[in-house]
């Protein structure tokens, strides 16, 4: 009878020892850091919303970029923020029928792509540009709307990639790359005033990225004033 009771206290303190031994084994694992899980959330958004370091450096290039910090301290690529992302597969398409004059008027200001296939027109439809009866330069606004295009010389096609109204304009555009161009200008909205704004357009996706800065001081303080000095050598009338 004994030898029975012992076997069987043997038996369950076995058992016991094992079960115990599992559990150390299976311990559960602690919960996940959410504070860095969102700290990593947030930089990623972040990336996704500003101009890249690389953009900003190209941009930097630019004589723009000086004029603008020179005209207001508070300029700063890296304070723009991406506010919409759009694809437009729609955009007015045209043939492209220069007259005999065009380049001789526009060729100095139009930005061409890097393979020299494409290019974008800034100036031609709001700025008429010919010789005055002295051969000098004149410019005359043609109204207060812009439009920016782009032309393939491949292809002969002009694509109108934005047409603003009153109280916007366009200061200057370069190439990203051979597929990608970055448009910077001034848009002005009823609730918050001008703002600084680049538009920078992915060609075969057709997509669209439009990065603003919201201060109005420095909007205003570049308004206009860049594109003149761009088409230096021409006299605006």
């Amino acid at each position: 009878m004994k030898t029975n009771l012992l076997f069987y206290l043997f038996a369950v303190i076995t058992i016991v020892a094992i079960a115990c031994g599992g559990n150390e084994d299976k311990k559960v694992a602690p919960p996940p850091d959410e504070t860095a899980e969102a700290e990593d959330t947030t930089s990623e958004e972040l990336l996704d919303t500003v101009l890249s370091a690389e953009n900003i450096d190209t941009f930097s290039t630019m004589a723009f970029t000086s004029y603008a910090k020179k005209q207001s301290s508070s300029f700063d690529w890296s304070r723009f923020r991406m506010e919409h992302n759009w694809v437009d597969d729609s955009l007015v398409t045209t043939n492209f029928k220069p007259d005999n004059k065009f380049y001789e008027a526009y060729g100095r200001f139009l930005k061409y792509s890097p393979d020299s296939t494409m290019f974008v027109d800034l100036d031609s439809y709001n700025v008429d540009i010919r010789k005055d009866k002295n051969g000098k330069w004149q410019g005359t606004e043609q109204g207060p709307d812009t439009e920016v295009s782009l032309v393939n010389l491949t292809t002969g096609k002009k694509t109108r990639l934005l047409f603003l109204g009153p109280g916007n304009s366009i200061e200057d555009a370069l190439w990203l790359d051979k597929e990608s161009v970055a448009i910077m200008g001034i848009e002005d909205y009823d609730s918050l005033g001008k703002v600084a704004a680049v538009w920078k357009y992915h060609i075969p996706t057709s997509t669209f990225s439009l990065y603003e800065l919201k201060d109005s001081v420095a909007a205003r303080r570049l308004m206009g004033y860049w594109r003149r000095e761009r088409l230096k050598g021409v006299t605006m009338n």
